[in-house]
């Protein structure tokens, strides 16, 4: 698994913290002495409890870690699917954007824990511990969660589908917003007047009788909240000063971008123009980046499916052999970037900006391209089956040898230098037999 910067790791920059030379991932001997067994492991914890524990994007499938201390530990997008972590102990650990999916965590504690946007499909927590824990935009569905104690966590757009919430404690937790909790199982969950639904309304003895639940009154709390600090100035070392954004290297990791702070995530980057990120082969499926400043970066390999990024701009980036699939790309700006060997198969990208972009070999089959520009771009070798690029802007584009087949070109721009698939320059009567119109250019 790549070790390299993701955005957080620049984002961290402005939080402060002890300097160090590492990139954002994982430190390879912690991580030999975790899995050399849970007994040796816990002792060191046990002798030294200040000692920084980083296991961000680490690989642990299907590891066994029963009763193991991780309190305190960052482990950012590690992956973690089918492992036996139960009864260990997980407390304030970082875990946001991790990968929990068919986990065992019955008895495990998870207090305190960011598991922010962390995916736990299939898992089985039954009696596991999340007290005050930050479950925002978990996935839990079809997950157990049987006799949890989940009280004081939020769970803001949290998805519950088919989830086994039976017995477990739900007080004084804040559901805002939260997916499917109807189809959820809530038998003998417990309720109170602090348990906030996903209506942002509390919970009344009302709607916990129809959804199996028992109902407890408390005296009314304040729903219980996030909180994130603005990002304080960044701390250098050595020789950095603020205007070298490559000097800047900290310790700790940051959540600003993995939670979708596209916000703060400009505002460096306007800070930092110059500063190299490398965000090759990460995962950003179903990530909400709109408006987010891509410009310039190397994202080769990685994947955007589901992702929400209208009006994000890509310029100039390299985002060759990438993966969009079904992703909202409204007005996204690829001008001049190099998205060879892409797939964005049934990607809405409705007034994109591809001008000048080389799409050479890229998947575009049953994407909505409608009113796109496309002036000067390489379409060669690409495969546009059934692609919808009504009145999108074809003039000086290159299709040689592109897949037209079921291609809508209604009212699409044409001109003498685009190039057809068969290697010549349109012609009036190519653009007529297809549907688009042709335009004389100066």
């Amino acid at each position: 698994m790549k070790k390299t910067l993701i955005f957080s790791s620049i984002l961290l920059a402005l939080q402060g913290g002890p300097a160090c030379n590492t990139t954002f991932g994982f430190d390879s001997a912690t991580l030999k002495e975790l899995l050399s067994g849970v007994g040796e492991w816990n002792s060191m914890r046990s002798g030294q409890p200040s000692r920084t524990i980083n296991l961000d994007k680490a690989t642990l499938e299907d590891a066994t870690l029963v009763n193991a201390d991780l309190h305190n530990a960052s482990m950012v997008n590690t992956r973690l699917n089918g492992a036996k972590l139960n009864g260990a102990d997980f407390r304030n650990a970082k875990l946001f954007s991790a990968s929990l999916k068919r986990t065992d965590l019955k008895q495990t504690d998870l207090s305190g824990a960011n598991l922010r946007g962390a995916d736990l499909k299939n898992s089985y927590a039954k009696e596991a511990k999340f007290i005050n824990a930050d479950l925002t935009g978990t996935d839990f569905r079809y997950a157990n969660l049987e006799g949890a104690d989940l009280t004081g966590a939020v769970l803001e757009n949290a998805l519950f589908f088919d989830a086994n919430l039976s017995s477990a404690d739900l007080r004084g937790v804040n559901l805002t917003g939260a997916k499917m909790l109807g189809q959820a199982t809530l038998l003998n969950a417990r309720i109170s007047n602090n348990t906030i639904l996903p209506s942002g309304k509390r919970a009344t003895p009302l709607w916990a009788s129809l959804h199996g639940a028992r109902f407890s009154k408390e005296t009314e709390r304040s729903p219980v909240v996030m909180k994130y600090e603005p990002l304080p100035p960044p701390v250098v070392s050595g020789n950095a000063t603020e205007s070298d954004p490559e000097s800047i290297t900290t310790e700790n990791v940051s959540e600003t971008l993995l939670m979708e702070d596209v916000t703060a995530w400009n505002e460096l980057r306007k800070q930092y123009p110059e500063m190299e990120t490398d965000l090759q082969d990460e995962d950003l499926d179903d990530a909400g980046l709109k408006g987010a400043d891509m410009k310039k970066l190397d994202m080769t390999s990685s994947t955007m499916n589901g992702a929400k990024l209208d009006h994000a701009d890509f310029s100039e980036s390299d985002l060759s052999s990438t993966s969009w699939k079904r992703a909202s790309l409204v007005e996204t700006v690829f001008r001049n970037a190099n998205l060879q060997g892409a797939d964005f198969n049934r990607a809405f990208m409705k007034k994109a900006d591809l001008s000048g972009a080389d799409l050479t070999g890229a998947q575009l089959r049953e994407t909505r391209l409608q009113e796109a520009d496309l002036k000067k771009s390489n379409l060669s070798k690409t495969n546009l089956y059934d692609t919808d690029l009504t009145c999108a802007d074809l003039r000086g584009a290159d299709l040689t040898g592109a897949n037209l087949l079921y291609t809508i070109l209604d009212n699409a721009l044409i001109s003498a230098e685009t190039i057809t698939p068969s290697g010549e320059k349109a012609t009036t009567g190519w653009a007529v037999l297809k549907g688009a119109t042709f335009v004389r250019e100066k």
